[in-house]
């Protein structure tokens, strides 16, 4: 990145566009006229009759679009993720504001045979090596290679496709990283402080194995203190995961909802296994029925059913300034009687007053906000674009682009959007409208649970037992 004074003419004295427009101050929040100049990938602007700008901006895999949160006339957002900032500005007329938006999003598209990308690793598109980059590291080669990327995909959309690498090298560095905790106030804890101290063996008995996950094997078992039944998550503690593991239970504990799996003790058993105690739901998950898709359908009722159930309880999450980041039908617990909870909160996150968004890599591919992948800060919104996905399970029984590998999905949510639904006209004009509403690719137009269940949509919801014969239909084809 370059420095202001490091600065020479040469970057702005031949501008694509240039003009007077109006800035939001980033420390004091006025507005203030400014000459901007933008040439090839980088904006520049100035005071009046000074020589050096004053800001700097990359607009390589920058994000514009128009914004209505300041309530000026005219004004657009510009998130710059090479400096990480966001940018309001305000142009003179509507044509103005339609010509500078045009201007950035090429600047963001900008690329030159040869030109280096402006990246921690010193990477170039050509047009001889067989991946369309030169210098790219080698794991990134391999993924390329591995997912079927041809040279012309890459070289019709090289930003994307570095952007989607960068990512997936996020996620895959932070297997191996702890993150720092996440709950301020309880940031010195550690996995004892928070577990009982008894003896789950002599507590739970008649322990039957019902799943497995990524995180560990799930079981049902009796309670001697109550004679009910519970859940109980087995993991492997490590230092990998001890830290995520200490966020999970103060989470966890915290959280007291009706529409969130009751969390009911843990215990550390062994000096290296966790047993995490949770109310059983014995309906299993929303993905039991979804799994007998071609025998089973949801009707526009139900599926309003479970979006409000959940709704509900992300309202209350968002309410405590936390984010769940891994919204799918597998965390979509469901009860006997049709009730429906959010279960695992492995991939939560606390926002604090000085942070109230983060750029942490986490989640599942097909369900991932486009926010989060191109490595911009997000909010609580990723839940709402997650549930939008998650509505699409409902209706054609699994996120789109499932085919295709997880790196080529990242692209193709980037770049194309999600895909319409194959039976458009089998929803009602509200179901599409809530629907779309969950997957506008503008956060800023992205309603947040609030919003969304005060939409007409959620008034069509069934109520538990008209959703309950779906679990038993499910059960019955086991």
């Amino acid at each position: 990145m370059i420095s202001i004074d490091e600065a020479s003419p040469d970057l702005w004295n031949k501008p694509d566009k240039e003009g007077d427009l109006k800035k939001q101050g980033h420390v004091v929040k006025n507005w203030k006229k400014r000459k901007f100049i933008i040439q090839n990938d980088m904006l520049f602007y100035f005071k009046d009759k000074e020589d050096k700008p004053v800001g700097i901006v990359p607009l390589r895999m920058s994000r514009v679009c128009e914004d209505k949160s300041t309530g000026k006339q005219y004004c657009f957002e510009l998130v710059s993720p090479r400096i990480n900032k966001t940018f309001y500005i305000q142009a003179a007329s509507n044509e103005e504001m339609s010509a500078w938006m045009k201007a950035v999003e090429k600047g963001s598209e900008y690329s030159t045979v040869s030109s280096p990308f402006n990246l921690k690793h010193e990477i170039h598109v050509d047009f001889n090596s067989a991946t369309g980059f030169s210098g790219l590291p080698k794991e990134w080669e391999i993924i390329l290679k591995s997912c079927n990327v041809t040279k012309q995909e890459v070289l019709d959309k090289p930003n994307e496709w570095l952007s989607v690498l960068e990512f997936q090298a996020g996620r895959t560095n932070a297997k191996s990283q702890t993150l720092p905790p996440t709950l301020p106030d309880e940031s010195n804890l550690t996995l004892k402080d928070l577990v009982s101290k008894e003896d789950p063996t002599k507590i739970y008995r008649n322990m039957t194995k019902i799943g497995e996950g990524a995180a560990g094997e799930v079981f049902v078992a009796t309670s001697s203190k109550n004679n009910k039944r519970v859940a109980i998550k087995k993991i492997e503690i490590t230092n990998d995961n001890s830290k995520l593991l200490v966020t999970e239970i103060a989470i966890m504990k915290s959280s007291h909802h009706d529409n969130i799996v009751n969390y009911i003790d843990s215990y550390i058993v062994g000096d290296r296994e966790l047993w995490v105690a949770m109310e059983f739901m014995g309906g299993g998950c929303l993905t039991d029925i979804l799994e007998a898709f071609e025998q089973i359908k949801m009707s526009e009722s139900q599926i309003a059913y479970v979006v409000r159930e959940t709704l509900k309880a992300l309202q209350y999450i968002h309410g405590l300034h936390r984010i769940h980041r891994d919204i799918k039908s597998d965390n979509i617990l469901l009860g006997s009687e049709g009730t429906v909870k959010i279960a695992d909160f492995g991939y939560a996150a606390q926002l604090t007053q000085k942070q109230q968004k983060r750029n942490t890599v986490v989640g599942t591919p097909y369900w991932m906000a486009p926010e989060l992948i191109r490595g911009h800060d997000y909010g609580v919104k990723v839940d709402i674009w997650s549930l939008g996905i998650m509505m699409m399970e409902m209706v054609e029984g699994e996120p789109p682009y499932m085919d295709f590998p997880p790196l080529r999905a990242l692209f193709l949510i980037t770049t194309k959007g999600i895909p319409p639904l194959k039976e458009q006209t089998k929803w009602s004009k509200n179901f599409l409208d809530f629907f779309a509403k969950c997957l506008d690719i503008n956060v800023q137009n992205r309603p947040d649970a609030s919003d969304l269940l005060k939409h007409p949509f959620i008034e069509q919801a069934c109520d538990a037992a008209q959703f309950k014969p779906l679990i038993q239909q499910a059960r019955e084809l086991v």
